[in-house]
C-alpha cells in the first residue's frame, strides 16, 4: 500500500510540475494576453506547488517509516527530495509574492532589500522550479532502484 501511495505523490508531483511548467505555460504564452496568461500560470502553479508539498510530506513520511527518519534523510532519496520540497517553498514563499508585487506594483520586503527586475526574478524563478524538477527525476531514479532490489 505504502509504494502505491509513494507512487501517487510521485506522479501527481512530478507530472503536474512538468506538464504545467514545461506544456501549459508555455501554450498559455502562446495563444493568451501576456497579463491573462500570466494569472491562469500562476494560479497553476500555487497548484503545483501545494501538490509539491501534500507529496513531499507523504514521501519523507513513507521513506522515514521505511528507513527511520536519520536513514531517509541521509540516504539519496531523502537528499533529492529536501532539495524539491526546499525549492518549492522558495519559490512559493519568497519568490513569487517578489514577481506578484512586480506586476501589481505592491510592495515585498526581499524586494525592498534586494531589488532586481521582474525578468530577474522570473528567471530565478524557473532556474529553481528547474532544479525542482531535476531534483524528483534523480528521486525517482534511487526510489526505482530501491524497489528492483526488494
Amino acid at each position: 500500500m505504502r509504494s502505491l501511495l509513494e507512487t501517487i505523490a510521485i506522479v501527481a508531483w512530478l507530472g503536474s510540475l512538468t506538464i504545467v511548467g514545461y506544456l501549459v505555460a508555455p501554450v498559455l504564452f502562446q495563444n493568451l494576453p501576456k497579463m491573462k496568461a500570466g494569472d491562469i500560470a500562476g494560479q497553476l502553479f500555487h497548484l503545483v506547488s501545494y501538490i509539491g508539498i501534500i507529496s513531499a510530506v507523504v514521501l519523507i513520511c513513507s521513506g522515514s517509516i521505511k528507513q527511520g527518519l536519520r536513514g531517509f534523510f541521509g540516504s539519496l532519496k531523502g537528499f533529492f527530495i529536501s532539495i524539491a520540497l526546499l525549492c518549492t517553498i522558495i519559490n512559493e514563499w519568497l519568490i513569487t509574492p517578489v514577481i506578484v508585487a512586480l506586476k501589481t506594483n505592491g510592495k515585498n520586503v526581499l524586494y525592498q532589500q534586494i531589488g532586481g527586475s521582474f525578468a530577474a526574478w522570473h528567471g530565478v524563478s524557473q532556474i529553481i522550479y528547474l532544479i525542482t524538477a531535476i531534483s524528483l527525476f534523480l528521486f525517482v531514479i534511487f526510489w526505482v532502484r530501491e524497489l528492483k532490489n526488494k
